[in-house]
């Protein structure tokens, strides 16, 4: 059964990665101009009215523990619905693609060390050595197998937002065994998104900026996309799997994200393959495998 709950957590962070990757790809044809806070809304608010009425029915059930919890939910919610999009897409708008993955490319070392310290997981040399293979692999996708790319990369002062996204993902994805028990994996993601696009509300209206409209085919169709897939499906998926395994296992998943980005590029827009997908996706591929052995 143990054997069975494990196998389904990895399949399961593994579906959220190839969602999240196709948001790359999905991403060229809508949700890149407009504010981040009402993109973010854009993102999660189709799910947060579903949501809304799901908590309201399910209430007499959760509603004691979601109030004595609300603190860590709202802190949850805060890192991984509010600041960690948000960021990144203000990020995107003022840095280059490559620094912004690049600093998300970091973020499987920062939840495995935060995890150590934080959760006391023990990484062990398997672990060191899977979250070294992914790392490096990773690196070679952003950097697209290119040396000179690599030395002449600087840190730049609009790399803030970037920096402030995969921190604030890497204290998502370490904040998630603070769930509470007893609380359903629906239930604990809908007051997730409810609180946070409650946040994003507020702020949106008080900030303002151009709000994005759905005015072509494929932009509607790319909102739909990530409303859905890469928000409410992978998100279910991620912090199941992560509550199964915990977060320094589940960490170095995170560098799929490349790695499916670039082979659905390839599939649907026809990219080419170049011979850093193969060195980089290995590499990636290898770091999982060496985090299959890991206890």
């Amino acid at each position: 059964m143990i054997l069975n709950r494990s196998f389904a957590a990895h399949v399961l962070l593994l579906s959220a990665c190839i969602a999240w990757g196709g948001s790359y790809a999905v991403g060229r044809f809508g949700l890149s101009e407009g504010s981040a806070i009402w993109l973010t809304l854009w993102r999660w608010g189709p799910g947060a009215l579903v949501f809304a009425i799901y908590l309201m029915w399910t209430w007499p059930t959760y509603g004691v523990k979601i109030r004595r919890n609300l603190p860590r939910l709202t802190l949850i919610s805060t890192l991984g619905v509010v600041v960690y999009p948000t960021t990144l897409f203000v990020a995107v708008a003022h840095t280059t693609a490559l620094n912004a993955s690049l600093y998300l490319a970091v973020t499987p070392v920062l939840i495995v060390l935060m995890s150590s310290i934080i959760w006391k997981e023990r990484i062990g040399t398997i672990g060191a050595f899977a979250v070294l293979f992914g790392l490096l692999g990773a690196l070679i996708l952003v950097f697209r197998g290119s040396v000179d790319a690599f030395l002449a990369f600087q840190i730049a002062s609009s790399d803030v937002w970037a920096i402030v996204s995969a921190l604030a993902w890497a204290g998502y994805c370490v904040s998630l065994p603070l769930k509470p028990s007893g609380l359903s994996e629906v239930s604990f993601l809908a007051v997730l998104i409810v609180l946070g696009s409650a946040v994003l509300l507020v702020l949106a209206l008080t900030i303002g900026g151009e709000i994005p409209m759905p005015d072509t085919p494929a932009v509607a169709g790319s909102m739909i996309y990530f409303a859905l897939f890469p928000s409410i499906i992978a998100f279910l998926a991620w912090n199941w799997g992560t509550s199964n395994v915990g977060p320094s296992v589940a960490a170095p998943y995170n560098n799929l994200v490349p790695f499916f980005g670039g082979a659905l590029g390839v599939l649907l827009l026809r990219e080419t393959i170049e011979s850093y997908h193969l060195w980089g996706g290995g590499l990636v591929v290898l770091g999982l495998v060496l985090n299959g052995f890991r206890r």
